[in-house]
């Protein structure tokens, strides 16, 4: 998700396109974040890994679709035709933001489960929170809305000019407010660090630790393939720490404080088991 914030400000700079004023601007500005409920899928996320159908079901899934946009704002429209067009526009305009930051979504599930994402910015990205929030504030501040809306896109559409003059781009992720990292796999990775000015910073990162027995490594990778887990583990690197190998992605190596690449699992060389751990808890995979 881009902020759940940023899709309430939106969604407030909604509610005064259509001149609401009070706890309605607040109730349109909720229905913007609405989607984002789905993110209580990660307390399931044991259960819902060994469904079929396990990507429709976690956190930008069915509600992030075309499918859904179309269905909920079709059967509210039948019954009140201004608050479908809302939910219409406010869940179109969701989807929207999570496109342009990193994580992307995959608007045509359960058809198609491939991910579409412009990568410009990170969901914490402080111009584009700035410039929501100054959504939600223009009908305090008697400033026009669409204006304000103008400003927010504006934002986006330089972001984008700046991004594709960057080497690279197509494997560019954002990790912060003017930085990106890329990684291109080889017979080992090369991960590197790259502004929006193009000045850029690069290592080199082994994929594996030379004791893992690449019989190990290969049962682990086809499992991450064939699982949610290839979203968030993209270049695993395989390191042995306290007779545990550790699974990461190879961008955790430059930025380890990183949300996007914090992720990993474990296996258990005893019971040949997956794992993470939640709070403390092991969950097998």
């Amino acid at each position: 998700m881009a902020a759940a914030y940023i899709h309430f400000f939106l969604g407030i700079g909604v509610a005064y396109l259509f001149g609401y004023s009070g706890i309605e601007v607040l109730i349109v500005g909720l229905i913007g974040a609405l989607q984002d409920m789905d993110a209580v899928s990660f307390l399931f996320y044991r259960q819902i890994s060994r469904s079929r159908a396990s990507e429709l079901f976690m956190h930008r899934g069915i509600t992030h679709t075309i499918l859904f946009i179309a269905l909920m704002s079709g059967i509210v429209f039948f019954f009140h035709a201004i608050l479908g067009l809302i939910i219409l526009i406010n869940f179109s305009l969701h989807i929207f933001t999570d496109y342009v930051t990193s994580w992307g979504i995959a608007p045509f599930q359960p058809f198609s489960k491939k991910r579409y994402s412009l990568g410009l910015m990170t969901i914490y990205d402080i111009p584009l929170t700035a410039f929501s929030l100054f959504t939600a504030l223009s009908g305090i501040l008697s400033f026009d809305v669409v204006w304000a809306f103008m400003v927010f896109f504006g934002y986006i559409g330089l972001r984008f000019l700046l991004k594709r003059r960057l080497p690279h781009r197509d494997l560019l992720v954002p990790v912060g407010n003017i930085t990106y990292t890329f990684c291109i796999p080889e017979d080992d990775y090369t991960v590197g660090e790259i502004d929006i000015f193009g000045k850029i910073s690069q290592i080199s990162i082994p994929r594996a630790d030379s004791s893992i027995e690449p019989e190990i490594i290969e049962m682990i990778d086809s499992k991450i393939k064939e699982s949610m887990l290839s979203h968030l583990l993209e270049y695993p690197v395989y390191t042995m720490e306290k007779g545990t190998i550790v699974i990461r992605d190879a961008r955790y190596s430059l930025f380890p404080k990183s949300s996007r690449f914090r992720f990993e699992i474990f296996f258990d060389k005893d019971t040949g088991t997956l794992f993470m751990e939640l709070a403390g808890r092991r969950v097998d995979l």
